[in-house]
């Protein structure tokens, strides 16, 4: 079965940054495939990069464009926000947390990749959110 992917905006961040090679040498392998990632995390990889890693607004369009270009990208909806109100009350995920799992949801995604959230935790009976760094993942 070929899993469909969405991405964390955590994941690009490891990708962007040197500080953890491991992790960055995971998180560029799932950052390089065909994957489905949503409008917030193209948001909050970009704000992150500024803020956190220091790169110019030339390295943020190129980001943009790249990822526009690399993903499906998903934008949201009522349905989305709905999903994500759901996901909060079922789940105790925070509500940013809880549109990333809605977006990911709404493109029929089978796989989750974040750090943040609860490695192996199956969403809904669809969706199966994974922590790539954790030595017992492996990256598809």
């Amino acid at each position: 079965m070929n899993d469909k992917i969405f991405i964390d905006t955590n994941i690009f961040l490891y990708a962007f940054s040197d500080k953890d090679s491991r992790k960055q040498a995971i998180a560029k392998e799932i950052v390089l495939d065909k994957s489905t990632i949503s409008v917030q995390v193209i948001n909050e990889t970009s704000n992150n990069l500024i803020k956190k890693l220091g790169l110019d607004e030339n390295s943020i369009k190129h980001f943009i464009q790249s990822a526009y270009m690399r993903y499906q990208v998903v934008n949201f909806s009522r349905n989305i926000f709905v999903k994500a109100s759901d996901i909060r009350i079922r789940y105790q995920y925070s509500y940013y947390d809880s549109l990333i799992i809605a977006a990911a949801l709404e493109s029929q995604c089978t796989l989750l990749y974040s750090e943040d959230m609860h490695n192996a935790q199956v969403i809904d009976d669809v969706l199966t959110i994974i922590n790539p760094f954790l030595m017992d993942n492996r990256v598809k």
